[in-house]
């Protein structure tokens, strides 16, 4: 009797997921079709959706991890030298959380604007090191960590003509969230602003030119930005792009399936605290460290279920500033003015997960 209603449960339940999956397959969303409705006999403004774009993620929690890699200080006649410290560690990896959010506080035919929040954290695991190194010593002490505020805010002129503008504001540094000293680094973070004037060209592109106050080169400076999202006629193949912040290829194998291949440069400014052991060194004060790396990576993106969504992300992180200021210093793009150490590292593997509520 048992095996019996066994066995009936198991067909039913089979039965049951075979629908659902039909079903499933016959309800494709196509995340770009979402559209706000206008009533007629009113003046029309762009929208900032590409049809066949990657849908936007509202929610965003991942795990980023770099492979082992080894980190040196070099310090030549060009450097100012920290008292001559050891320059050398091997680090099994660099690992941590990747938290963002982004919620749309104004949305209609004339604005929108989103409010957002970061959180970022890197651990330094060593293996051989000197501790008596001050950046080597920090780094795996404390990692670096990131925490901050941006806006967005789109706003259309008319049918084709918009003004975007982006603004955050982020305290990095060697911190983390049971630091005592926390508040010194929330008290000055790092400012980033962009501001582009742009065309939607047609439903299925958008163009715009700006400049940006950034830190992605490590080192403050200021960089023109080229925003071209498009996507082509089959619908099969797109560009999402921000350059040369970023730049990927999308194919999308359907609406719920979605293949990358691209780069990001990605990169900030921290803090290295001087804590009252080496007070006395006043080389020690107001270091920064200059992080900004290459990543050319492949990412795939999935539905799970409805608007959550998975992201698997695989590259190669090339180092390009990892490098020591001290204050927040300016830089054009080939300056020859000094650093106050020359770090380099070889270059690892890295890998990235994220589950992501994302916008209809």
């Amino acid at each position: 009797m048992i095996k019996k209603l066994f066995l009936s449960t198991f067909i039913f339940a089979a039965t049951t997921i075979h629908a659902q999956v039909d079903s499933t397959k016959e309800e494709m969303i196509d995340f770009s079709q979402f559209e706000v409705v206008e009533p007629t006999g009113v003046k029309r403004f762009c929208t900032s959706k590409v049809l066949g774009l990657s849908p936007s993620k509202l929610i965003s929690i991942g795990y980023d991890i770099q492979a082992n890699h080894k980190l040196t200080n070099y310090q030549g006649p060009e450097t100012y030298d920290l008292k001559k410290d050891s320059n050398q560690a091997s680090i099994l990896n660099a690992s941590g959380l990747r938290i963002s959010a982004n919620y749309p506080i104004l949305s209609n035919t004339k604005w929108l604007i989103n409010l957002g929040a970061t959180y970022w954290r890197t651990n330094y695991h060593m293996g051989s090191h000197d501790g008596k190194n001050h950046v080597i010593h920090r780094l795996h002490q404390n990692g670096l960590t990131t925490i901050g505020l941006n806006t967005t805010i789109f706003k259309p002129l008319n049918e084709k003509y918009f003004i975007l503008a982006f603004a955050s504001a982020d305290a990095n540094g060697d911190y983390n969230l049971n630091s005592s000293d926390i508040g010194s680094y929330l008290v000055k973070p790092k400012i980033t602003a962009a501001a582009f004037f742009g065309k939607k060209r047609s439903d299925y592109s958008i163009l715009g030119f700006g400049i940006s106050r950034t830190y992605r080169p490590g080192a403050l400076g200021v960089i023109p930005l080229i925003l071209f999202n498009h996507t082509f006629q089959n619908r099969k193949w797109g560009i999402e792009s921000l350059f040369p912040a970023r730049f990927a290829v999308r194919r999308t194998i359907n609406t719920r399936n979605l293949l990358f291949l691209g780069y990001e440069l990605e990169g900030n400014s921290y803090s290295i605290g001087n804590p009252g052991g080496v007070a006395s060194v006043p080389l020690y004060d107001n270091l920064e460290l200059r992080r900004s790396e290459l990543r050319p990576r492949i990412t795939y993106e999935c539905s799970l279920s409805g608007f959550i969504w998975l992201s698997v992300q695989a590259g190669y992180r090339i180092n390009y500033n990892f490098n020591i200021d001290q204050g927040d210093k300016f830089r054009l793009i080939g300056s020859n003015e000094k650093y106050q150490m020359v770090n380099t590292i070889t270059n690892p593997l890295y890998f990235q997960i994220s589950l992501n509520l994302v916008s209809p």
